[in-house]
């Protein structure tokens, strides 16, 4: 009987949030550039692909770019949701391999077959069951779980519902559908006051000093969507949400229990 033996890196489970985060952030940051130049008209396809006209109502430079920006801001979110589910299920698989019996496999089947059979059954699992089963396996438990069940329900909206909120999309027992979020918040304090640090904004303590101690700490952004409302998202609410799923991911690693070679 031949034995064959896996060394599992808890570090690999981030990647899918982490370059979900990478990835959207530098194509919307690309997109939105090249949408801030000039007038915005309707674009062709390049010579080589088929010419299709499609008829729908005549759209100004500006209307075109509030539509590309919240298309691209839509897709990029549902990426960013996407890259936090699979980061789980790759959790949910080595949690399994490290807790699991040895198993006696045929020699005819392919490694990343066996991990498929693992993974089949989280794959099923809605959001909640999956992150609950998670973090049941982890060292520690992950912190903004509540944060991050928003962000699927949000991503649920935009991907069943065109980004209209239904009453299936609603919080339990409200009438909106809030999106949670964390974020790093840098700032400094003003006496008892907190002040946010901000681009080309002059530090100013109050004259306490001639220097300012920089603080920082995760704290959480929410947004609600009213009944009907259409979810949208600023450039800067994007970012912090890429951020958070990075983060999460990060934190996820952190919690896997680690098992020592043998």
């Amino acid at each position: 009987m031949l034995t064959l033996q896996i060394t599992l890196n808890p570090s690999g489970v981030a990647t899918a949030a982490q370059r979900a985060a990478i990835v959207s952030m530098d194509v919307v940051a690309a997109a939105i550039t090249a949408f801030a130049e000039g007038s915005l008209t309707k674009p062709t396809m390049p010579d080589q692909f088929p010419q299709i006209q499609i008829r729908g109502p005549e759209l100004g430079s500006d209307e075109r770019r509030m539509m590309y920006e919240n298309w691209l801001f839509a897709k990029g979110f549902q990426d960013l949701a996407r890259g936090v589910r699979e980061s789980l299920e790759e959790a949910a698989l080595y949690l399994a391999l490290i807790s699991g019996p040895t198993r006696s496999v045929p020699t005819s089947i392919s490694l990343e077959d066996l991990f498929d059979t693992i993974r089949k059954p989280a794959a099923s699992w809605p959001f909640p069951k999956l992150l609950a089963h998670v973090n049941a396996g982890l060292t520690s438990p992950l912190e903004f779980e509540r944060e991050f069940l928003s962000i699927q329900r949000v991503r649920n909206c935009l991907e069943h519902r065109g980004g209209i909120v239904r009453k299936q999309d609603l919080d339990d027992q409200a009438a909106a559908l809030t999106l949670s979020f964390p974020r790093l918040k840098v700032f400094y304090r003003r006496g008892s006051e907190e002040i946010e640090l901000a681009r080309d904004e002059r530090v100013d303590d109050g004259g306490h000093g001639p220097e300012v101690q920089i603080l920082s700490r995760i704290v959480t952004r929410s947004r609600t969507y009213r009944l009907g409302e259409r979810v949208t998202f600023t450039a800067n609410e994007f970012s912090e949400t890429a951020m958070a799923c990075s983060f999460f991911g990060e934190q996820l690693a952190r919690g896997l229990p680690v098992i020592s070679a043998p």
